[in-house]
């Protein structure tokens, strides 16, 4: 037997060898299969790696197709296989995309990468472009100094205004939009913290902004999406030199708005968004906001303030438009478009005031003895807080006490108020869109509603009595007012004219007032304006609010209007300035709103007497002329709440 001559272990294995050769097999077999999944996707079964991609898209097809057909559609397993349907084509995209380098991709055409459905993806996100920039996109922001930020963009395709936080530039400033990493700013930036495929910069001639997007196809929407809008923008504010005299065209270009530099106080330029409205003649630029009747389109550099600027910009470029109170300096871009804009304001402006005249004169002849008659009716019913329902936009309903000065002609709701001045007609009925969206339970002969030029106030009395007489009377008082005549020259009863007059036999009878509480608007620091109920105890010389108290020994002054800090940061839709007041101390200001001028200057009259009375401060202030004729005055303050100071304060002991 040959087992026997060899080695007597030769053909014998271990129990050790034997797992070791089934383990090896094993790792064969896990081997092989791994090999069958890499050849579906390397090529190693196809002529070409391209045959292989089309083999596995056709797959993947399929199973989407297969899983589309297992849900039910509407249903929300449905709906979420649609998103993520929707994820796995970006990432495909993306994936075919970044396989191609930066040098090749400008070379190469986006036709040949990408599909038909690609395409059309793509053509739907430059439609789709308009909507995200409004509603805004997170970039991460990358800046000259310190880290990466994610930050919201946004853009206003109207004017070209683009956001983030609180700074913003406009596309019509901007020279250039590069695509990858090619400004000071990206220079920094390594590839592993930012791909030059995902990054865009926006450049102007002072900056740039430069944002890296979350995957190629963002970036080429909005980089494609920018470019568009931009030349939008300029076709829309193209002047036409052949037709300058066309005054249609100037209007058109005042309604879109144009950008024109501006020029501070310090010579320091700024670009700002002009528009005009042609009906009413308001002026915006940025926070400014002045009226063509109201000033003087004077041509060159005429003002103080280019005197400042000196040789930096040509006087044929410039004009001013001079206010009372202030002036708006602008430079145009050529001489051309300066003379388009001075003649095309001296022109409105000459049609406006027509257009003001005669309708002065229109109300002269609706003046009347029975407009008189119902204006002096109307005057003893809305002095009288009368009960209401105001809707708001949304249509929801909030209960309110409708006062009428009718003075000053101030309508006031709430923390709210209007003058009758700015009204353009009074409708009955539901025929504004706010009542038209109501409920069939508020009935037409209720409701009535005053007509401004940007918004509508509705309103619904509890009958139609009273709705009628509330028409009727507001209708009369605005013509009354629009003709300038005196109230106390309606006929009035004599018990009425003494009440708004304000006739008094003696100061006694002034303070009187201070004894009722009354209703007021208190305006603060921070936080929105509250309906507060104040009182003063003439005894102690303090004056009280719901939230706190304050000694009118320490008051120096009292002033009307909206002076102070406080009152700068609010509208005149929020607060008319004829019912409003504050009471100043060196440290802080109560800043108070009345329901109607004649509570306001009641409450100023009786303070003013009191605080003659019972405050030094006051009395030193007085008699050192310190007040203007306007009783209010302007200076630098130690206050961080007013704008005015006595002189000699910090020298004044604090009153006990």
């Amino acid at each position: 037997m040959q087992a026997t001559d060899g080695d007597p272990h030769e053909g014998r294995r271990s129990h050790s060898e034997i797992e070791d050769e089934e383990d090896f097999e094993l790792s064969v077999e896990a081997y092989q299969r791994n090999q069958q999944k890499r050849s579906r996707i390397d090529g190693s079964n196809y002529r070409d790696a391209e045959a292989a991609k089309q083999a596995f898209d056709s797959d993947m097809k399929n199973r989407m197709e297969s899983l589309e057909n297992a849900f039910e559609p509407g249903s929300i397993c449905h709906q979420e296989y649609l998103a993520i349907k929707n994820i796995y084509e970006s990432w495909q995209l993306d994936n075919r995309l970044f396989t191609i380098s930066e040098e090749s991709a400008d070379d190469i055409k986006m036709e040949e990468i990408l599909t038909k459905q690609e395409q059309a993806r793509v053509e739907k996100a430059k439609k789709d472009f308009f909507v995200i920039a409004s509603l805004g996109q997170n970039f991460i922001k990358h800046g000259r100094a310190g880290k990466p930020h994610l930050k919201t963009v946004r853009v206003d395709t109207k004017t070209g205004k683009l956001w983030w936080d609180d700074q913003s530039l406009y596309l019509q400033d901007v020279t250039e939009i590069k695509r990858g990493k090619h400004t000071k700013v990206f220079d920094g930036v390594s590839v592993n913290r930012a791909d030059p495929r995902v990054c865009f910069s926006i450049v102007t001639p002072h900056r740039t902004l430069d944002l890296q997007a979350s995957s190629f196809n963002e970036r080429e929407m909005w980089v494609d999406g920018l470019t568009r809008l931009q030349l939008k923008l300029q076709d829309n504010t193209h002047i036409d030199h052949k037709n300058l005299d066309s005054q249609s065209q100037f209007l058109t270009i005042c309604q879109q708005g144009r950008n024109l530099t501006k020029w501070s106080l310090k010579g320091v330029p700024g670009t700002k968004l002009i528009m005009v409205n042609p009906v009413s003649g308001k002026i915006k630029c940025g926070a400014a906001r002045l009226y063509v009747q109201e000033v003087d389109i004077v041509p060159g550099k005429t003002t103080q303030v280019f005197e400042q600027v000196g040789e930096k910009v040509s006087p044929e470029l410039c004009f001013s438009l001079v206010h009372a109170k202030r002036s708006l300096d602008l430079s145009a871009t050529s001489q051309i478009e300066r003379d388009m804009w001075v003649s095309g304001l001296r022109k409105l402006q000459a049609s406006l005031r027509t257009s003001q005249n005669n309708l002065k004169k229109e109300a002269e002849a609706l003046l009347t003895e029975d407009i008189k008659k119902t204006a002096a009716d109307f005057m003893s019913v809305c002095t009288v807080p009368t009960r209401m329902s105001k809707f708001t936009r949304s249509s929801s309903k909030h209960k309110k006490m409708v006062t009428v000065d009718p003075q000053s002609g101030v309508l006031s709701w709430g923390n709210g108020s209007l003058n009758l001045k700015h009204v353009i007609s009074l409708e009955s009925g539901k025929t504004t869109k706010v009542l038209q969206k109501t409920a069939e339970k508020v009935k037409p002969e209720l409701c009535f509603s005053l007509i401004l030029p940007r918004y509508t106030l509705d309103l619904k009395c509890q009958d139609q009595k009273t709705r009628d007489t509330w028409v009727a009377g507001l209708q009369a008082l605005k013509i009354v007012l629009a003709n300038e005549v005196d109230v106390l020259s309606l006929p009035i009863s004599e018990e009425l004219k003494k009440q708004f007059a304000g006739v008094a036999i003696n100061e006694d009878d002034i303070l009187q007032v201070l004894d009722t509480p009354r209703e007021f608007i208190k305006h603060g620091r921070t936080g929105r304006p509250h309906s507060r109920k104040v009182t003063v105890d003439r005894k102690e010389a303090t004056i009280n609010w719901a939230t706190g108290s304050n000694s009118l020994k320490e008051a120096y002054d009292i002033v009307r209007g909206k002076s102070t800090k406080v009152f700068k940061k609010v509208t005149w839709r929020q607060a008319d300035p004829s019912l409003c007041f504050s009471v100043l101390w060196e440290d802080r200001t109560l800043d108070l709103q009345a329901p109607t001028n004649r509570l306001r200057e009641k409450w100023v009259r009786a303070i003013e007497i009191l605080l003659q009375r019972v405050s030094e401060p006051y009395r030193r202030y007085t008699a050192e002329g310190s007040r203007g004729a306007e009783n209010s005055i302007s200076s630098t303050s130690k206050s961080p709440r007013s704008e005015h100071a006595m002189p000699g304060m910090s020298q004044l002991p604090n009153a006990s």
